[in-house]
């Protein structure tokens, strides 16, 4: 019997080796639909790749970048993390350099990799030397919802899918919103979530920059500034606008899903939510004036340098099968209903509408000028963020005037300036 003990042996032996081979790597998420694209995604990569193990640790949003900023000064960090955009720029430098794992595993060149993507996902992902830092997890672009049925009982075509094929000039925009709230007896006509960045989007379509292309704070130099920034606040005070949405950071859905509203400024990350609402919301364009714009968001898939060679090298193998089409990527997609970074590339949903959401932020993505990307793609409009919600946000409430807002802000700019060491 003691070639059985020998052969238990033997087996005991390859256990131990197999699982000290395995590479178990740690990956912090924002949790909801992200974590569930994730998880949907692993479950297939472990099939292909079983000496891989994960560990999937949910943060809230509203303590993630602090979490991360912890983690780097620390040390304590895992091997992969989704970066929301605005904070993407600040983490850049701890990230690896994907290129040398592109051809590798992808089997094209990191040329090819960055030509595939709509232009402002790519310059996103590439910092000032060149290196990918990122790979693109879920895209999104602002444009606005409808109530189709309130917009039909108003008799108010919309673009592209209501009737009308070309976007609302600004001015037609305003009207419109007045036309069907009134049409529809609504309290309000529109709503919008209290961020920077759609205020951004506004400025950007008026042709006002809060920043421009060499990092300069210009609304206390733009001549337009004051008076475009008047007439959004204006928007609330004729009950266009749903003032406890940016005066107690109000949920938009509420208002929008309720019925309370016939239109939402937000974008394709609402598509999943707006979904369950089980009501004809359609997406449209955002109006033109100045220019014809939206914002890019999302979320961006990294990984760390921790020093241990073999665990980058995996994490960034997962990252790069995660991040690209026609692989992880559309098991990802198909699970959260965000649209793909990648022009040209056909996700295979389960629900027409996101046939409508590509076209219409597919579009808007194409159209989109890369200032937009290059003043949010900064470590100083990044922290400008916080500040700028809160000077506008105390307009709308009454609490200052506009013009102590704009100083307000240009002093905030100047520190930030000062604490950096320069524009950045």
């Amino acid at each position: 019997m003691k070639w059985v003990k020998w052969v238990l042996l033997l087996a005991m032996l390859l256990s131990i080796s197999v699982m000290a081979s395995k590479i178990k790597l740690v990956v912090w998420c924002g949790g909801g639909t992200e974590r569930e694209g994730l998880e949907a995604a692993i479950v297939e990569y472990k099939k292909q790749n079983p000496d891989v193990d994960f560990e999937l640790v949910d943060v809230p949003y509203a303590q993630y970048e602090q979490k991360v900023r912890l983690g780097i000064m620390s040390g304590d960090l895992p091997d992969l993390v989704t970066i929301t955009y605005p904070y993407a720029p600040g983490y850049m430098q701890y990230m690896i350099d994907l290129r040398p794992y592109i051809q590798k595993y992808l089997g094209i060149t990191p040329e090819k990799y960055l030509d595939a993507m709509y232009d402002v996902a790519a310059v996103r992902i590439v910092d000032a030397n060149g290196e990918i830092r990122y790979v693109p997890l879920h895209f999104t672009m602002q444009c606005l919802w409808v109530n189709a049925d309130y917009f039909k009982k108003a008799q108010i075509p919309f673009p592209p899918f209501g009737g009308r094929s070309d976007p609302w000039t600004w001015e037609e925009f305003v009207e419109v919103l007045r036309k069907v709230k009134q049409a529809n007896n609504l309290p309000y006509a529109m709503s919008m979530q209290r961020t920077a960045e759609r205020l951004f989007n506004y400025l950007g379509i008026r042709g006002v920059k809060i920043l421009d292309e060499n990092l300069d704070f210009t609304l206390d130099k733009d001549p337009r500034a004051k008076q475009v920034l008047e007439e959004f606040v204006n928007l609330f005070k004729e009950n266009l606008m749903v003032p406890a949405e940016w005066i107690a950071a109000q949920d938009p859905n509420m208002a929008f899903t309720g019925g309370l509203t016939a239109v939402l400024w937000a974008g394709s990350w609402s598509t999943l939510d707006l979904l369950k609402a089980e009501k004809n919301f359609v997406p449209a364009y955002l109006p033109k004036d100045v220019e014809w714009l939206s914002c890019e968001g999302g979320r961006f898939f990294g990984a760390f340098k921790t020093g241990k060679k073999d665990r980058e090298e995996a994490a960034a193998k997962f990252a790069l099968w995660v991040g690209w089409k026609n692989l992880g990527y559309d098991i990802y997609l198909k699970k959260t209903y965000h649209m793909s970074a990648y022009e040209e590339h056909e996700v295979d949903y389960d629900r027409e509408i996101m046939k409508q959401v590509q076209a219409v932020c597919g579009r808007l993505a194409e159209v989109t000028p890369n200032w937009v990307v290059t003043v949010r793609n900064s470590t100083i409009y990044s922290r400008l963020q916080t500040p700028i919600v809160n000077q506008i946000s105390a307009v709308i409430a009454g609490q200052i005037s506009l013009d102590e807002a704009i100083k307000n802000l240009r002093k905030e700019y100047d520190k930030l300036v000062a604490e950096l060491g320069g524009k950045k």
